[in-house]
């Protein structure tokens, strides 16, 4: 499968938020299938012992480029540095995820918001399709959110960021079709990433999956857009939620994440 996968969307793929979590178990994900990555996020430091790690572990030398997504200037920057790379595959992994009141959020965190979650997409996707098109094959992978499909209380910017980003995907999808580029949206629930652990879940159930198993299924979904969600548990909650009142699902979220903002901010009093 490797050979074939790299064939399609190798040599060379871009992924941003690459640093941690989903983004970077994307670069390891597309190692092991012997495509090399451009690894984009804000801290240097991090970026470099990702790439380090895939070196050691895959034989595979990446490069780093160290760029905050909510500056506009950095997809210029972006597609000068790869410019002598044979780019397949392009992964808009990076999000930026405050979770509050809507109205105790500062303008400022509701602009980063929507340049890092949206805009940045949107210039990626802009900057990189026309290149695929011509190369007649590759694909580019957007990374949603379960929360793309209900406004969620206490999340309220986020969750209306990861709809743009999955009604984006969807359309850019469609735009596609007999071009050889595959579009996809990965909507993942929750994930065992560094946010993750910040947040005191309590005693909530919730089907938790690796960002490995996340990264993975979005790689291998790649040519059956335009969107998936990851794990059974999750597609079944969500297609559930699809027949409920939506009055009702809206208040049940709500609640539910307005407790685990309560419980995140107690334990951080306690420290």
């Amino acid at each position: 499968m490797g050979n074939r996968f790299a064939s399609e969307y190798g040599p060379w793929a871009i992924v941003t938020g690459a640093s941690s979590g989903i983004g970077e178990a994307f670069a390891h994900a597309l190692a092991e299938r012997g495509v090399a990555s451009v690894l984009v996020a804000r801290r240097e430091s991090e970026l470099t012992r990702v790439a380090d790690d895939i070196h050691r572990d895959h034989g595979l030398q990446c490069r780093t480029l160290a760029v905050d997504l909510a500056d506009p200037g950095f997809a210029k920057r972006l597609t000068e540095s790869v410019s002598d790379l044979d780019i397949g595959l392009v992964i808009g992994n990076a999000a930026f995820n405050p979770v509050g009141a809507f109205s105790d959020m500062s303008s400022e965190t509701l602009n980063r918001m929507i340049d890092v979650n949206d805009r940045a997409n949107v210039l990626l996707a802009n900057a990189f399709l026309p290149l695929l098109s011509q190369r007649e094959r590759g694909g580019l992978l957007l990374v949603a959110s379960t929360e793309a499909f209900v406004g969620m209380p206490y999340s309220a910017c986020y969750s209306a960021s990861k709809a743009f980003v999955l009604s984006l995907g969807e359309a850019l999808w469609g735009e596609m079709q007999g071009t050889g580029v595959d579009v996809l949206v990965l909507a993942p629930s929750a994930t065992d990433t560094p946010l993750l652990a910040s947040r005191d879940m309590g005693n909530l159930k919730v089907h938790v999956m690796s960002p490995g198993q996340v990264a993975n299924i979005g790689l291998d979904n790649l040519p059956k857009g335009p969107c998936v969600i990851p794990g059974t548990q999750n597609k079944l909650m969500f297609g559930t939620m699809r027949l409920l009142p939506r009055r009702y699902v809206i208040r049940k979220m709500g609640q539910t994440l307005k407790q685990v903002l309560l419980r995140s901010r107690k334990r951080s009093a306690a420290q």
